[in-house]
């Protein structure tokens, strides 16, 4: 297995306590891996953490865990084939790291995720929350639902990424939305994914988790739907138009009815909404058709990006 072509991405916001434990695994691997810190305005110590320790460090000013990933996609270097992606609290056992490698490597799939498995850790906090894994199911259903990439564990923060996915993908502008752009750009270039079973063990004394659960899961329900309007236009904007179809029919039934029996209509007002409504209705669901065509040039620019990379 070639691990000289293989780059660990590490998006880092105050994790001077954690960072040395997983740079630390990573080498057990193998020491050609290349690790890459990308230190997100950390207000702690982890940017000399990371410098002392020798990997290569780079900062992204812009907080937010989607642009730290961003950035380190734009720093890999021209030799790295292979793209792992992990939170570096130290929470994912990297036991089966040279498995998912091979598995891209070797298998050629585009992208293999961890599927969180809680593992019992003496001296470490609780390693799921319940909002969090409340939340986590529910969002990873909701995934599968508007757009299934086949992803198990959608907000997983191990994934072990092809170059070539990589360089397709155009999004990062955001924060612990990243993962579910990832899934939602998997189902878009029907790209292939493996999903393998990884420990989950609970953070370190005296670190804190950066994700609220209340407003970090607003927006990253929030980036769901937005996928599914970008991804899956016709689909979206026929479910719309099928509801103002449906208030269409409810508040135009009954003047039609009253018009065939006694040729007048006496409630004119409804039947003008009735009307409103259905326009909306039609021009939605030509709006889901054109921008549907419109998908198909994105679809064809990410997969030449796909392409190009070798």
């Amino acid at each position: 297995m070639l691990f000289k072509n293989v780059c660990v991405i590490l998006p880092c916001l105050n994790e001077a306590i954690a960072l040395p434990s997983v740079i630390k695994h990573i080498r057990a691997i193998s020491t050609e891996i290349e690790i890459l810190v990308v230190d997100n305005s950390s207000t702690d110590d982890s940017f000399a953490v990371a410098t002392k320790l020798g990997v290569r460090v780079v900062r992204e000013n812009k907080k937010g865990k989607g642009y730290a990933v961003r950035r380190g996609f734009l720093s890999l270097g021209s030799q790295c084939s292979i793209v792992v992606l992990i939170d570096c609290d130290d929470t994912y056992s990297l036991t089966v790291l040279p498995e998912a490698i091979e598995l891209v490597g070797e298998f050629k799939y585009d992208m293999v995720v961890g599927n969180r498995v809680e593992q019992g850790t003496i001296g470490r906090k609780i390693p799921f929350r319940f909002g969090h894994a409340f939340g986590n199911v529910i969002m990873s259903k909701i995934s599968n639902v508007l757009y299934s990439s086949n992803v198990n564990d959608a907000l997983s923060g191990f994934r072990v990424m092809s170059r070539n996915f990589i360089k397709s993908f155009t999004n990062g502008a955001s924060g612990f939305e990243i993962e579910n752009e990832l899934n939602a750009h998997a189902f878009f270039l029907k790209a292939s994914v493996k999903n393998i079973n990884v420990e989950y063990k609970g953070r370190m004394l005296g670190t804190e988790s950066k994700l609220n659960t209340i407003k970090d899961g607003f927006k990253i329900f929030k980036s769901m739907l937005r996928s599914f309007y970008t991804y899956r236009p016709r689909a979206a904007y026929s479910l719309n138009a099928g509801l103002w179809l449906a208030i269409s029919i409810f508040l135009g039934l009954t003047p039609v009815i009253e018009y065939l029996q006694t040729g007048t209509v006496p409630r004119f007002p409804r039947l003008i909404v009735s009307t409103g409504a259905l326009v909306i209705a039609v021009q939605l669901w030509i709006t889901g058709i054109i921008l549907e065509r419109v998908n198909l040039t994105h679809l064809n620019q990410a997969r030449k990006a796909y392409q190009e990379w070798r």
